[in-house]
């Protein structure tokens, strides 16, 4: 299954609705770890990682089926209109384009960041998917 893309515009209207954070609206299920690049049109960074992270998601979609969930938050761009990148960095608390992001639930269900970065090699989130996923399992089986 390919990575699930958002336009940013279409989040920001769910985000005003429910007044939530974009992680706490994505990562929905305990036991599951979400991936989430956020990019932005004509961003080189972005255009470089896309296919990378594409294969990414490939490999760790056979690794861990339905403990992952990857997303692409997408900013639309131009010289005249930059308001829409701005207001999607804002969002996501970040400062450039390309950032990644890692969540998960936890036992009482509340969204917890494990990982964030700015570009980063596609090996670096691999190990923090390892991670997430680990996380997230611990918080889906039951407390002894």
């Amino acid at each position: 299954m390919p990575v699930t893309v958002l336009n940013f515009a279409d989040l920001r209207k769910t985000l005003n609705e429910k007044n939530d954070e974009p992680l706490n609206t994505l990562v929905e299920k305990v036991g599951t770890a979400y991936v989430v690049a956020v990019t932005r049109e004509k961003c080189p960074g972005c255009e470089e990682q896309e296919p990378l992270f594409e294969k990414l998601e490939s490999r760790m979609k056979k690794k861990y089926a339905r403990q992952i969930e990857f997303f692409r938050v997408h900013a639309f761009f131009s010289q005249e209109q930059r308001e829409e990148a701005k207001q999607c960095l804002t969002a996501f608390r970040t400062v450039a384009f390309p950032t990644y992001v890692i969540g998960i639930k936890d036992d009482v269900g509340t969204c917890r960041e494990t990982y964030r970065s700015i570009e980063p090699p596609m090996k670096e989130i691999e190990r923090n998917v390892d991670i997430a996923v680990e996380l997230a399992t611990r918080f889906e089986s039951p407390k002894q």
